[in-house]
């Protein structure tokens, strides 16, 4: 049986990114940045991905934990060290949560479209679509490295990887850096064939319509940082 989930149009899923990256420069109250997070989580099991928001949610809290019991021994260096290393990750946690909810099912076209239908020059949306093809190609270039490593009994375990880190940058660093410049260039080239850069209008097969989910979405951001300054 197939599970379902609630959809969301990029567009609410970028507000969702761009509330979150003003967090890191305004900052809410704790009590607010507890919902923020709880938010990100709820959408996050609305989105259909309940695991990956449960270790982000729970990393969040262990992060406050830390930060709980690290407090009192601030006057210690080594304690205040760590409490600014525990800080300062929750405080970008909620960015990073956003950033893997926006990119959570959904397509590199449906961004395409919704960048498209926002006006974006098209000079920075065939940018970011390399970037945003070259990444998963970059990954699937390490899987394949490393599979062919273990088939020739070169570094099997991860800890190999740092045990030996020569090894390391001239069985995997070398070759990926190699390859990255042929797929920048051939993501490039594959953007320019199928038209993007064409000035006129576009047709796209993904419909790119604010539903009632989104509206909701973007109105509890713009409630929350309302709110959040009274709290």
């Amino acid at each position: 049986m197939e599970k379902t989930y609630v959809t969301f149009d990029p567009r609410s899923k970028l507000c969702t990114i761009l509330f979150a990256s003003f967090l890191l420069m305004f900052p809410l109250p704790f009590k607010a940045e507890i919902l923020f997070v709880t938010l990100l989580y709820v959408l996050f099991i609305l989105n259909g991905s309940l695991k990956k928001g449960t270790i982000f949610y729970g990393i969040f809290w262990l992060l406050v934990l830390g930060d709980y019991l690290l407090f009192p021994y601030i006057d210690n260096s080594f304690a205040a060290f760590f409490d600014f290393l525990f800080v300062g990750n929750r405080r970008m946690l909620p960015t990073i949560m956003a950033a893997f909810f926006a990119m959570n099912r959904t397509k590199i076209s449906e961004w395409i479209a919704a960048l498209k239908k926002c006006r974006v020059p098209l000079g920075l949306i065939i940018p970011l679509t390399v970037l945003f093809r070259f990444f998963p190609t970059l990954f699937q270039d390490f899987k394949s490295i490393r599979n062919a490593m273990k088939y020739r009994g070169i570094a099997v375990s991860t800890v190999d990887l740092f045990l030996h880190p020569f090894q390391t940058m001239e069985y995997i660093v070398v070759p990926i850096l190699m390859s990255a410049e042929n797929t920048s260039l051939d993501l490039s080239s594959a953007a320019l064939v199928r038209g993007l850069a064409n000035p006129k209008e576009h047709t796209s097969v993904y419909e790119t319509r604010l539903k009632i989910q989104d509206y909701l979405l973007i109105g509890i951001l713009l409630l929350s940082g309302i709110v959040g300054r009274f709290i």
